[in-house]
């Protein structure tokens, strides 16, 4: 019996609603485009918010403070001798970190060779662009003389492999510094 009513109850309302809708389909063909439009528009305003530190850290937060306080007194150098990843600072940098599966030492030749690959793959990279390609040369930090700058560990492993090539064994890696054959000292913290 109640469910009979409901019954009767539903198909009375669904007809009325269904006969209403059929009586103006102007407005109910174009309500749903106006509605979309409109809260489409709310995006116009919209801008994407990159900094996570001005979104996650009160305006003058103490941490934000002492950071001005610690910049002012310590400048970070941002000459074109340091790579920008080296920076503790956010920005446009990428960095690969290699590892192994096997835990395996990452100074063999195998991986050295391979790591080695890797590098050479990533500085030719070509973007073709509408008139011009745009290559790794393009976009990286040079030095004074117009070149690359390269990461110190890719300097050591050229070493080690070149150390390896003409079956050197006086070529050593040392912590935190490391001296090359043609006078340079580069860090190997990176390789951490």
């Amino acid at each position: 019996m109640l469910r009979q009513v409901l019954h009767r109850g539903l198909r009375t309302c669904f007809s009325r609603l269904g006969h209403f809708i059929a009586s103006h389909p102007v407005f109910f063909a174009s309500a749903p485009v106006l509605i979309s439009i409109l809260l489409g528009a709310s995006f116009s305003r919209y801008q994407v918010e990159e900094s996570v530190e001005h979104l996650l850290a009160p305006q003058h937060s103490l941490a934000k403070i002492e950071r001005n306080l610690v910049n002012s007194l310590f400048p970070v150098n941002r000459s074109k001798h340091r790579l920008y990843s080296d920076l503790q600072t956010p920005g446009r940098y990428g960095r690969v970190i290699v590892t192994s599966f096997q835990k395996a030492n990452m100074l063999d030749q195998h991986h050295t060779d391979l790591i080695l690959k890797l590098h050479a793959a990533v500085t030719k990279i070509q973007v073709p662009r509408p008139g011009f390609n745009y290559t790794f040369a393009h976009i990286c930090i040079l030095n004074n003389d117009k070149t690359c700058i390269v990461d110190d560990i890719v300097h050591v492993l050229e070493e080690l492999k070149n150390a390896r090539a003409t079956n050197r064994t006086n070529f050593a890696i040392t912590y935190p510094i490391t001296h090359l054959k043609d006078g340079r000292r580069p860090s190997t913290t990176s390789a951490q």
